[in-house]
């Protein structure tokens, strides 16, 4: 990827500056022509945002699944499932996978074994 403010975004992931690197992400996001959220997810799943941050990943996340953005959906199941909201996190693989996400078929199915329906 040759995008100086990627780098950089990584970066200040890399040396612990997490609010820092979590808008500089998601400044990327929004102008993006494909959003899939991919770096602001992998925060959230190391456990490196915080409630607001969340709170505002969701919301974006939450207008991408209106969209129709199977990347977008994918990642967002996997947060959910994550932080422990199984049942929507079903529901959001599901989605991505009739979106054609080849990998939500394995998430969901892990998740299902796992006994997700809690």
């Amino acid at each position: 990827m040759e995008n100086s403010d990627f780098y950089e975004a990584d970066h200040l992931l890399k040396i612990g500056l997490y609010p820092q690197a979590f808008e500089k992400f998601m400044e990327l996001e929004s102008g993006s022509y494909e959003c899939t959220y991919l770096m602001p997810c992998k925060m959230a799943l190391n456990n490196q945002l915080s409630q607001t941050q969340l709170d505002l990943l969701f919301h974006d996340l939450e207008r991408e699944l209106t969209n129709k953005n199977p990347r977008a959906t994918y990642n967002y199941g996997l947060v959910l499932e994550h932080v422990g909201n199984h049942t929507k996190a079903i529901q959001l693989l599901q989605i991505a996978m009739d979106l054609g996400v080849s990998e939500a078929r394995a998430a969901l199915s892990r998740l299902l074994i796992k006994g997700g329906q809690t």
